[in-house]
C-alpha cells in the first residue's frame, strides 16, 4: 500500500469512492459531502488551497481511498475532510494511516484543533475517530458547519 499525495489524474477515482460510500449508507443527501462541486476537481481545490493537502490510498496501483485535511472556519482549527475508502480497502488500518499522517500535517501547518463533520451510521469512522483520541461533540463546532447533514462532530487538541 502506497499514501501520496492527490494528482489530478486521481480525481474520477477518489469521487467514484467517495460518491459510492456515501450512497451505501444512505447519506447521499442534500447538502452532505455527496454533492460537494469540488469532487471533480479535488486535486486542484487542495493545491490552490493554503495549509490544506489530500492524500491518495493506492493498491497495487489502484486507488482504493483517500483523505485530507483544510482549514476550518473556527480560530486555529483544520478540518478532517473526505476519508473514505472502497469497502475491499477497509480493516487494514488505511484510514488510520491517512488519519495519522492527516494530523502530524497540521501540527506542522500551526492547526491546534482537529475537528470532523461525519455521520452517526459510519461506525467504524467513528471507532477509529475515538481510538485515536477525538472527542464526541452535541452539535457543529462553531456556526459555519461544512455540510449541515452530517449527524456526529468530533474534535481533538493537536
Amino acid at each position: 500500500m502506497k499514501i501520496r499525495p492527490i494528482e489530478p489524474k486521481d480525481d474520477a477515482q477518489i469521487k467514484a469512492i467517495i460518491q459510492s460510500a456515501i450512497r451505501e449508507y444512505g447519506n447521499d443527501l442534500p447538502d452532505s459531502p455527496y454533492y460537494d462541486t469540488v469532487l471533480d476537481h479535488l486535486a486542484e481545490h487542495y493545491d490552490h488551497q493554503d495549509k490544506a493537502k489530500y492524500w491518495v490510498a493506492e493498491v497495487d496501483g489502484e486507488i482504493v481511498g483517500g483523505g485530507g485535511l483544510g482549514p476550518f472556519s473556527y480560530p486555529h482549527t483544520a478540518e478532517f475532510q473526505k476519508l473514505y475508502l472502497s469497502p475491499a480497502a477497509r480493516g487494514h488500518h488505511i484510514g488510520h494511516q491517512l488519519e495519522t499522517l492527516a494530523e502530524q500535517t497540521a501540527k506542522e501547518y500551526g492547526y491546534q484543533k482537529f475537528y470532523i463533520e461525519t455521520f452517526l451510521n459510519y461506525k467504524a469512522a467513528r471507532g477509529l475517530y475515538q481510538h485515536v483520541g477525538f472527542t464526541q461533540l452535541d452539535k457543529p463546532l462553531g456556526d459555519k458547519p461544512s455540510h449541515k447533514a452530517c449527524t456526529a462532530w468530533y474534535v481533538k487538541d493537536i
